[in-house]
């Protein structure tokens, strides 16, 4: 038999089970993703639940499918803390404490169900791994429950937004900001029991958004913990980690700080996404791609970073972009001024009564003006204090070394900002825009 012919057959022979018996195949009905809303539309299976592994991942038998092969379903959109060990029996579970909490909570809502579900997707062949990717609802009250939204209203897992399967990203971004401003679940930083340091005040700030292709400069991503307490914070055997998973060699779920980091009373240690070598401020996660998702507020998506001690306490933590409780103590505060005639620069003013503090936010240059893309963003770090009138100016070329308190000078050459016109901005680290000067052919 010709080998072209028998390489056909064999194609269509492997093939069969994904015609005849894939779910994606046997869609029992369409209809909108979420009651009451017109748009997206999703796929919708019925099945019976055969196991619950944790609180993002069931096990089921889907209904009408023509087979009775188990398949395994990874809840879209959110991340609930690990287990180490699965068991039909909740005693012998063992996982992080909010692993485990959030594997109780999605039991107790598919036993009250009798173990039946239903499935949804935007499209049909989701997966992840060898996972199908959907969101999973149960019968409850004479409606549908939807068991990714009550994991995310008791704050048991993260935000994991997806760009395909995003009709819940918005919903699910609202409730983890809701839950982690009420301490309610993981955001609690006590959930575990008494950690170390208990009186650390820590803050953390994401720069997300690298200049340029954030897989070609990796160290631009990065993670700054910052001590805004009286007593020193030592680090070791804590850990910082995105709404994604990435284990670390001793299974630890994000980058481990070694023997010996501290974060001084008053001061800040950075992780860089990339490779480098670690000193007493700056650490590297060495990772072979970009880690922290960016803002695409089309799609209602973003990322998150997370600070937690090594007992599995959330300690800190900051979203983006923010959607829930976004005021910022410098709206209406400061003035942004681009001046893109040599020597280029933009200036800050504060035009309020009172001192503010850029501390927490990035001077950002737009794209040909667009508003969501970027060319470069300089963070402004601490020792950023301006008081009522005074102005702080950025100056395009010029040595880094040279900066001062009210004059930084970035180093990017004479010819910076288009004379045909473009936007620069003033925005926090959660993205939320505070001021916004434009020229030429742009606009705010």
């Amino acid at each position: 038999m010709p080998r072209l012919l028998l390489a056909i057959l064999a194609g269509l022979i492997g093939a069969l089970p994904v015609l005849f018996f894939s779910p994606a195949a046997q869609a029992a009905s369409r209809g909108p993703c979420i009651e009451g809303q017109a748009k997206p539309v999703c796929y919708f299976w019925t099945a019976k639940t055969t196991f619950v592994a944790d609180g993002d991942t069931i096990q089921v038998d889907i209904d009408n499918d023509g087979s009775r092969a188990i398949k395994s379903i990874r809840f879209t959109g959110i991340n609930a803390m690990e287990l180490s060990r699965y068991s039909k029996y909740p005693n012998r579970r063992r996982g992080a404490c909010h692993g485990l909490a959030a594997t109780s909570l999605v039991e107790s809502y598919i036993k009250r169900a009798r173990g039946r579900v239903r499935l949804a997707a935007q499209n049909r062949n989701s997966v992840t791994g060898h996972r199908l990717r959907r969101s999973v609802a149960v019968r409850s009250g004479g409606r549908w429950v939807d068991l990714g939204r009550v994991v995310m209203e008791q704050g048991l897992a993260l935000w994991l937004p997806n760009g395909t399967e995003n009709a819940h990203n918005r919903e699910y971004h609202n409730l983890a900001e809701q839950a982690a401003g009420a301490q309610r679940g993981m955001y609690n930083p006590a959930a575990c029991g008494a950690g170390p340091s208990p009186e650390a005040q820590l803050k953390v700030y994401v720069q997300w958004d690298a200049d340029g292709n954030d897989s070609d400069n990796l160290n631009g991503e990065w993670v700054d913990i910052r001590n805004t307490g009286t007593t020193d914070v030592p680090l070791a055997g804590w850990w910082v980690r995105d709404s994604w998973l990435i284990y670390n060699a001793r299974k630890v779920p994000g980058y481990e700080f070694p023997a010996g980091a501290v974060v001084p009373a008053g001061g800040t240690v950075r992780l860089h996404v990339g490779c480098g070598t670690n000193t007493g401020q700056r650490f590297y996660w060495c990772q072979r791609s970009a880690v922290f998702e960016n803002a695409d507020r089309l799609r209602s998506s973003g990322d998150g970073a997370y600070l937690f001690d090594p007992q599995g306490d959330l300690r800190a933590s900051m979203m983006y972009p923010c959607v829930f409780n976004c005021s910022t103590p410098l709206a209406g505060a400061v003035r942004v001024t681009a001046h893109p005639t040599t020597p280029e620069s933009v200036t800050v003013r504060n035009v309020s009564g009172g001192p503010v503090d850029l501390d927490g936010h990035v001077l950002k240059l737009h794209l040909g003006g667009n508003r969501e893309k970027f060319i470069f963003g300089y963070p402004f770090g601490a020792g950023s204090q301006l008081a009522p009138g005074q102005e702080l100016r950025i100056w395009m070329d010029g040595s880094p070394s040279q900066s001062a308190p009210l004059e930084r000078f970035l180093g990017r050459g004479a010819y910076v900002l288009a004379d045909g016109g473009n936007t620069v901005s003033l925005r926090s680290q959660t993205d939320v825009t505070v001021a916004c000067d434009s020229w030429g052919r742009a606009h705010c």
